[in-house]
């Protein structure tokens, strides 16, 4: 049976997300704990590496791979310290795109479903901010650290229950589910990019580096699928 494993990952360099790292110049200075991780994740020893890039830019992401193997890059990007190194260490001659970022089903964004939430439902507000989201501040934690705890039970569950809880916002309208809808659509998406890799094979071992908040949806999807071994990472990285 083809074997998935998901390493949940903060964005090192800020992008629009719920939570953004504001210390991507620090990243440097954690170069050891990156080799270790790197590392670590070598001893699952995998077939395939695939990456939140989109998957229409794989292009760009081969272009991009191929020039960290012949001079290196200096960016703090989670795609180029952990996915470009572990390739480069093993071998591999790609790395995969597999995200979607198209509007699809979306009728609202993210940013307009929290507004309402906060204007109208202080008290669902406090339930969904007490939940853990992957946020890391390296002044109070390693990074290694950071990715560990990323990668916990609770973590995952606390993250899976934000998300799950937007279906409560507005609900006589459904107006959280406006967004959700879409939170959904792209993660089925990615679990098919993602299984289209492994197509006609069984013994895939595909390593999948993501933003943590998509760790636990995809983890259910693929158990759900039944076509592939979920492994998991925290058991390599302890």
């Amino acid at each position: 049976m083809n074997k998935i494993m998901i390493l949940g990952t903060f964005h090192m360099q800020a992008q629009n997300d719920v939570k953004n790292f504001q210390q991507s110049d620090r990243i440097a200075e954690h170069e050891s704990e990156i080799r270790k991780i790197v590392e670590a994740l070598a001893k699952f020893d995998p077939t395939k590496i695939a990456v939140e890039c989109g998957k229409r830019h794989q292009n760009a992401l081969d272009e991009r791979y191929e020039r960290y193997l012949s001079f290196g890059s200096d960016s703090p990007n989670e795609i180029t310290q952990i996915a470009f190194r572990l390739a480069k260490l093993l071998g591999l001659k790609r790395v995969n795109a597999i995200d979607w970022m198209d509007r699809g089903a979306a009728e609202r964004g993210c940013g307009d479903v929290l507004e309402y939430l906060y204007a109208n439902q202080p008290e669902l507000s406090r339930e969904i901010d007490a939940l853990e989201m992957p946020a890391v501040d390296l002044d109070k934690e390693t990074l290694y650290d950071a990715i560990l705890r990323l990668n916990s039970e609770k973590s995952v569950r606390d993250t899976l229950a934000y998300y799950m809880n937007y279906a409560r916002i507005g609900s006589a309208e459904y107006y959280g589910n406006g967004w959700l809808i879409w939170w959904y659509q792209r993660n089925l998406n990615i679990f098919t990019n993602v299984s289209a890799l492994s197509e006609g094979v069984n013994d895939e071992r595909i390593l999948l580096v993501i933003g943590a908040a998509h760790k636990g949806i995809l983890e259910q999807f693929f158990r759900n699928s039944l076509a592939f071994d979920v492994i998991d990472v925290s058991s390599f990285l302890c």
